[in-house]
């Protein structure tokens, strides 16, 4: 089995491992990883010193099969101080999932604190892999990324808050960055925090809007999560995201959710 998600074989062109796949197929992939993809390809755009990522939105155009994705990046609008960032991943030339990034300018060394920074307690003890999702599909994504959960549970309905790691690289011989690593994990709020039975009334994200107001670590993220909707309306996770230094950011899902009976 392949240690990391991808493989590089090519300028933009990157071969999924196994370890990609989903909770719901094995020939299609979990979100996340190609996500995480798309935001290191705008991370690593036309690089400039003092310029930092500040929220990547990915739009998911359907299934992402478990098969070569060519990632092409492009400038919406341009600027010195801030600019908006486009990524496009694409299998056998169909796009198949798009996100757009804001790049700015950090603030300055003088600019003033405010706001609340903190985060949960970080635990004195190992955090330790909880069951997620065990109904699913258990030998991708699933099988090589932990959650250890403070709340509720990843076979539990209702609000969670949990840690998570991916124990492998997104590229083979590359090691994440905080941002990439946040995205991978931060496409699972919706699993952790199941609103409905997922056999019976599936909800399954279409997006996944990440802001951070800092650059994170690349180890564990926390999640605080919950999955809110109704009927005759929609669905959506919110959560708030935090690493060992405390408070980073924030996700939002929008979900398509639907009755199978």
């Amino acid at each position: 089995m392949p240690g990391a998600f991808y493989q590089q074989v090519d300028e933009g062109r990157f071969e999924s491992s196994p370890l990609t796949a989903g909770p719901w197929s094995p020939d299609s992939q979990h979100a996340g990883p190609p996500s995480a993809l798309l935001a290191r390809a705008m991370e690593r755009f036309e690089r400039a010193p003092g310029v930092r990522l500040s929220r990547v939105s990915v739009d998911v155009l359907g299934p992402v099969p478990v098969a070569t994705l060519d990632i092409e990046v492009r400038t919406v609008r341009p600027g010195r101080s801030v600019e908006l960032l486009e990524a496009t991943a694409s299998v056998s030339g169909r796009p198949a999932l798009v996100a757009r990034g804001w790049r700015m300018r950090s603030t300055p060394e003088d600019f003033p604190a405010h706001g609340d920074h903190s985060g949960p307690a970080v635990p004195d003890t190992p955090r330790e892999r909880g069951a997620m999702m065990s109904f699913a599909h258990g030998e991708g994504y699933l099988s090589v990324v932990d959650f250890s959960f403070d709340s509720g549970g990843g076979d539990e309905l209702g609000p969670a808050k949990a840690w998570g790691r991916s124990r492998i690289d997104l590229i083979d011989g590359e090691s994440m960055t905080g941002w990439q690593h946040t995205v991978l994990v931060a496409d699972s709020a919706s699993g952790i925090s199941l609103a409905t039975d997922p056999l019976t009334r599936p909800a399954i994200n279409c997006d996944l809007v990440v802001s951070l107001h800092r650059e994170p670590e690349p180890g564990w993220v926390h999640l605080d999560s919950e999955t809110v909707g109704g009927p005759g309306h929609g669905v959506l996770t919110d959560t708030l995201l935090s690493d060992d230094r405390g408070r980073i950011g924030r996700s939002v899902q929008n979900l398509y959710g639907r009755s199978l009976a």
